[in-house]
């Protein structure tokens, strides 16, 4: 599962499964949906002998012009205070070889264009989530150039 699951609930996971009781902490689009087809997607790599160099993920909403009505010009489909506390969240990942961090304090400031734009009048930001680090592990991409 994605870094959002807490030490305190990763803890629970032997005695979880040993009770044999499933604990499904992420099944929304992002973080859920957007894990489960990655980790579908290297699987089904892997087992044609592929392997993965280059690992990126980018999820995400676009609201309705006439929803994105105030300052932040975006809809919540989640807690809010949730997303804005997510914003203040350190993230570390590597690109090109090369580990990569910004602290919290600078995450919204490091907001880029996204790479290969299907719509580039839309003009999309991407911004990075927290450890993408911790998926080489459990998508089985170590080695990956950037992650």
């Amino acid at each position: 599962t994605s870094s959002y699951v807490s030490p305190e609930m990763a803890g629970l996971d032997g005695a979880a499964r040993a009770a044999g009781v499933l604990l499904l902490c992420e099944a929304g689009l992002d973080p859920g949906m957007d894990h489960m087809g990655a980790a579908r997607a290297v699987q089904a790599l892997q087992a044609r002998g592929g392997r993965v160099t280059y690992f990126s993920s980018v999820c995400g909403g676009l609201p309705a012009p006439e929803v994105a009505d105030n300052p932040l010009l975006y809809r919540f489909s989640w807690s809010p205070r949730g997303a804005l506390a997510a914003s203040g969240n350190a993230a570390r990942w590597r690109r090109d070889g090369v580990e990569e961090r910004v602290d919290g304090d600078a995450l919204l400031a490091s907001a880029a264009p996204l790479e290969d734009n299907p719509w580039p009048a839309l003009r999309l930001e991407v911004l990075p989530n927290r450890d993408s680090l911790a998926y080489e592990a459990l998508y089985g991409i170590g080695g990956a150039a950037t992650v």
